[in-house]
């Protein structure tokens, strides 16, 4: 095997299928456990989190810690039915990165930068694996070695990250390519990187054999990534480029007319989800356009992904938009009855954001003390916004809520703005609403008013809007943000 950074050294290792004996044939279970064993050098912490994405259907993000001796040994054991990448994260350290590029007008350029080497060691894993590491946390690129078996897939893994996640790719990607270059040059750019990422695979297997997992995962990760560039490319120039005007050719989407992202999404991960998303939503914007007759969104997908695709869309969708039109999909007349559970154990628990159900009645607290229950506030359409005054993106909000609330003013809707502030934070937000002139109704919650809403709404950040009907039930528990267009589309809907 060549060597790629990091050396992999064969040992080969006898395996025993577990064998069940039943009435009419003989079964093979299928490996469950993946084990991660090895020693790291000059290890700062005793206790290092391994982070994963485990390939599974709408599997999290999940962090398992590892605990090292005093002589930096370890074993680790994940359950797994299937594949998964993921890394550990040895700390980090400042270091200077020096790199050359060509800019868009043609002439090499060289960038001097000052960053962190966040020292990090990739994995991809598979079930049946056992992989031994002898590492130094100093030094991972050339004082890593493997033994076990099957690693050509972690071969593959650092040496990929290595050559395409390095501080040029990201400077390029999240910057450089999207701020600086003009259409005709990004094209270029993005897919200059593409063809390099399957020439480096081609080149790979030449001299390695890599699992058919692996290959199709990268195949689709790396595809999906290079149409989700191009669609996003517009709206990210414009945001780095406030004022600054980016003219795309006619047939700049032309492009999508001849791609089908049709890829199993659990095998694929959470990022092939966001690829296909992004694809899916531009495409319909189009379709939209050119189209007489208004179809919904989740049904117009039917013509663009396999059924069970499609289910699995919406599945993943759900994080997003967890509405009554989706989580129906998954009743007991899904046609797939295993997937329909597994979305139901995962968001039961929010089934009261759902359109229809009961606002909880809780108590929310005005300047001067009085307390009001939401049940109060029946009789009228009411937009909530939850906020504080710590938070950067609920103060940017509050001159488009202003706008809103006096384009409504009269109407039969209210707009109630309830502080997430803190106790101790109290006579801060008092002040904040009066020096500011805030309308609407003002109000802040209590501890258990906060937790309440939090728990009922899986609420994780703010600001979050909220729509209630005249009888206090839920029309939209994730509401659009009042500077958003879609916001004036939902009060007319509903004929407010």
């Amino acid at each position: 095997m060549k060597k790629l950074g990091a050396k992999i050294t064969h040992i080969f290792m006898v395996f025993i299928p577990v064998i069940s004996v039943g009435c009419a044939n003989l079964k093979i279970d299928e490996p469950t456990k993946i084990i991660v064993s090895g020693h790291v050098a000059n290890i700062l912490d005793t206790t290092v989190n391994f982070s994963y994405y485990k390939y599974d259907l709408l599997e999290n993000l999940a962090t398992q810690p590892v605990n090292f001796d005093d002589n930096g040994n370890f074993k680790m054991q994940i359950d797994s039915k299937k594949p998964l990448k993921g890394w550990f994260s040895f700390g980090k350290e400042p270091v200077t990165r020096k790199f050359t590029f060509t800019t868009n007008q043609g002439k090499d350029s060289t960038m001097t930068q000052g960053t962190f080497d966040f020292k990090m060691l990739y994995l991809y894993l598979k079930p049946g694996d056992s992989v031994h590491i002898i590492t130094d946390a100093n030094d991972l690129n050339s004082k890593t070695e493997f033994h076990g078996n099957i690693n050509d897939d972690i071969a593959f893994t650092i040496e990929e990250e290595k050559r395409f996640n390095d501080y040029k790719h990201k400077f390029l990607r999240n910057w450089y390519d999207v701020s600086q270059r003009k259409p005709k040059d990004f094209i270029k750019s993005v897919e200059n990187l593409y063809n390099e990422k399957m020439a480096f695979l081609k080149e790979f297997q030449k001299s390695n054999s890599l699992s058919e997992e692996l290959i199709n995962f990268y195949k689709a990760n790396a595809f999906s990534s290079l149409i989700s560039s191009k669609i996003n490319y517009p709206k990210t120039y414009a945001t780095y480029n406030e004022g600054s005007t980016l003219i795309l050719p006619d047939d700049y989407f032309d492009f999508l007319e001849s791609v089908r992202l049709q890829e199993d999404i659990p095998q694929n991960g959470i990022g092939y989800f966001y690829n296909l998303k992004s694809y899916l939503t531009k495409k319909y914007e189009i379709y939209q356009n050119i189209s007489s007759e208004p179809v919904d969104f989740y049904d117009w997908i039917s013509t663009e992904l396999p059924e069970k695709i499609r289910y699995q869309y919406m599945a993943y969708s759900l994080a997003g938009d967890f509405s009554k039109r989706l989580y129906e999909a998954f009743n007991e007349n899904c046609p797939y009855p295993e997937m329909a559970k597994v979305v139901r154990e995962k968001y039961q628990h929010l089934e009261g954001m759902l359109e229809g159900s009961e606002a909880p009645n809780v108590t929310f607290e005005t300047i001067d003390g009085t307390k009001v229950m939401l049940n109060e506030l029946r009789g009228k359409y009411t937009y909530i916004d939850l906020w504080a005054t710590w938070c950067g993106p609920c103060i940017k909000e509050i001159p488009s809520l202003q706008k809103v609330e006096k384009l409504y003013h009269g109407k039969n809707i209210q707009f109630v703005s309830v502080s997430f502030d803190s106790e101790k934070d109290h006579d801060k937000w008092v002040h904040y609403v009066k020096n500011n002139g805030l309308t609407g109704l003002q109000f802040i919650a209590s501890k258990e008013t906060h937790t309440i809403l939090s728990k009922q709404y899986n609420i994780k950040t703010i600001p979050r809007f909220i729509l209630l009907d005249p009888d206090g039930k839920i029309i939209d528990a994730t509401a659009p943000f009042p500077s958003d267009p879609a916001l004036i589309k939902l009060f007319e809907k509903h004929h407010i």
